[in-house]
């Protein structure tokens, strides 16, 4: 994710915005998750796709909602 350099957006305090980059904390968020192929996952508020991308690697339906 740290390659992506937030694709030139930049956080909106106004809207509680952080955006994740740390890949160790993506690696424990998507180990804890443990997404299977047979997973119909949701995933709400996906930002720049930190998590979005190792999960739809790993399951074969994601479905992401963003609102801004």
């Amino acid at each position: 994710m740290t390659d992506k350099v937030h694709l030139g957006h930049r956080a909106r305090k106004r809207f509680g915005q952080n955006f994740l980059n740390d890949d160790m904390i993506i690696d424990k968020i998507v180990t804890a998750i443990d997404p299977k192929p047979a997973d119909n996952l949701v995933e709400i508020g996906p930002g720049l796709g930190a998590i979005t991308e190792p999960v739809v690697d790993l399951s074969e339906k994601l479905t992401v909602v963003e609102l801004d």
